[in-house]
């Protein structure tokens, strides 16, 4: 698989990632990092990796994935995603938090939903019945790289679902609809205190009846407008960050004590 960028490639190094390959032009370097950055990543990757080449720009462009390029591009092993790679933290010192997106379809919105994992902490992401290809190389440059820090898996519904109920894992579905027989609140109701998994689904029709019809609650984000929905990252990251919130307030409440 590849990554590309400055910042993807040294997380994905940080996370232990060696590269195969590592491609760099140094006149598409940008001047945003430090003066010598752009020189301590290229030490870094000469000594990871059994091939450097530096390109003029017109080749390095016609490399590239994206459109603006900043001159960094390395090819990877691509790591396994297993369930079975997954390591959680005990539950009696900090609950799981996890987030499952079911046949996402947009590379974008699965590298902005891994870019919020990481930022609240999540301890895992699963991305269920997959029609995209989590390696993509705009999943990697829109997660910056958060896809090597997470523990990811690619698995079937059925996996995921045994897996979170093995674990012992409340799972809370998102929709904007009732669902028969299912307690339906809005997410800022819903104690995230405890291991939880919120759960995503497909951009244009939502979550499947698989997951509707064995969470054990739903999550609704009030809507004032015309539309009944928001975009899937964003639906996520709320609820992501709610939980976050709980969290902090139930361990500053605890330390209090």
């Amino acid at each position: 698989m590849l990554v590309e960028g400055f910042d993807p490639l040294t997380l994905a190094l940080d996370c232990g990632v060696r590269p195969r390959e590592v491609y760099v032009c140094p006149e598409l370097f940008k001047p945003a990092h430090a003066p010598d950055a752009h020189a301590k990543l290229l030490d870094r990757v000469k000594v990871l990796s059994n091939f450097v080449a530096t390109t003029s720009r017109p080749v390095f462009e016609k490399m590239a994935y994206r459109d603006g390029p900043d001159g960094w591009l390395a090819v990877v092993d691509r790591p396994h995603f297993s369930l079975s790679g997954i390591v959680l933290p005990d539950a009696t010192s900090r609950p799981p938090l996890i987030l499952v997106a079911e046949a996402v379809e947009k590379p974008g919105n699965i590298g902005a939903m891994l870019r919020t994992c990481d930022a609240v902490g999540a301890d895992a992401f699963l991305f269920c019945d997959p029609k995209a290809d989590i390696t993509n190389p705009n999943v990697v440059r829109a997660s910056q790289g958060t896809l090597f820090s997470l523990g990811v898996a690619c698995c079937s519904n059925e996996q995921a679902f045994e897996w979170l109920r093995a674990h012992r894992i409340r799972i809370i579905a998102t929709t904007p609809n009732l669902i028969s027989g299912v307690p339906l609140h809005e997410y800022t109701n819903i104690d995230m205190t405890g291991p939880c998994a919120i759960v995503v689904g497909e951009e244009k029709y939502g979550l499947s009846k698989f997951w509707l019809s064995r969470c054990d609650l739903a999550a609704q984000v009030p809507m004032f407008g015309r539309i009944n929905s928001l975009n899937v990252a964003t639906a996520a990251a709320l609820l992501l960050y709610e939980a976050l919130r709980q969290r902090r307030s139930q361990h500053q409440l605890n330390a209090a004590r």
